[in-house]
């Protein structure tokens, strides 16, 4: 696994493929499929409110700064550790592999600040041969499915833990792959940075235009990583 986050020279000819695909979808229409998105993906992410409480706390990792979690991740990990407060019996599942050279995985790092904070280590699984996104999800799903004695498989939605503005892609991905999530945004307020959620919707569009692609010309191959 690289040290590096995944880049377009590792996604493979099918990824390229929807890739170019999804930015000509978007200049075909003068740019309104991902402007539709946009807007859609804007409200949604300022109307959400994070639940009460959970079973199962997915938490998303991102990328180390200085081999310790930054102040983004450190807001994932903190709503986490409140949760975990309002329910005893929740399960804590901290999700990124190694993302920075010579720096512990996300999951790890993810996983001390926890324990720093009160969360004993018994509540903490964690996920570290992830490097994205799409990986973090389809690496819990198979956790989760290994453990189906645990209270991460009841058919209580899960709490999927993550930014604001990254939140619609990865609740698109986990329902895609079949998990049951509830939306929890890391930040107290319900404001979102309106640029960051730019880059996150041209990465839904894509996620969108390839899963519809495969779904179309039912390409098992490339319906196996996304679903």
């Amino acid at each position: 696994m690289g040290a590096a986050r995944i880049k377009l020279s590792g996604i493979g000819p099918d990824g390229l493929a929807t890739f170019a695909l999804s930015n000509l979808i978007i200049l075909a229409t003068g740019g309104l499929s991902w402007l539709v998105l946009w807007l859609y993906t804007l409200y949604w992410s300022r109307q959400l409110r994070c639940p009460g409480s959970g079973d199962c706390i997915l938490v998303l990792g991102q990328q180390l700064e200085a081999g310790a979690p930054g102040p983004g991740y450190r807001l994932r990990l903190l709503r986490a550790v409140r949760l975990a407060r309002r329910n005893p019996a929740a399960r804590i599942l901290v999700l990124g592999g190694q993302t920075s050279a010579g720096a512990p995985s996300e999951a790890a790092a993810g996983a001390a600040f926890l324990q720093r904070h009160g969360v004993a280590a018994a509540r903490i699984r964690t996920e570290d041969a992830s490097r994205h996104t799409l990986e973090n999800l389809r690496n819990a799903r198979d956790l989760l499915t290994e453990t189906p004695e645990t209270p991460e498989a009841s058919d209580a939605p899960m709490v999927l833990v993550t930014s604001r503005f990254h939140l619609a892609r990865a609740v698109a991905m986990a329902r895609g792959m079949g998990l049951q999530v509830c939306p929890c945004p890391a930040e107290p307020g319900s404001t979102v940075s309106a640029a960051r959620l730019a880059r996150e919707c041209w990465m839904l569009h894509w996620y969108h235009t390839g899963r519809t692609l495969a779904r179309l010309i039912r390409h098992r191959g490339m319906l196996e990583r996304i679903t």
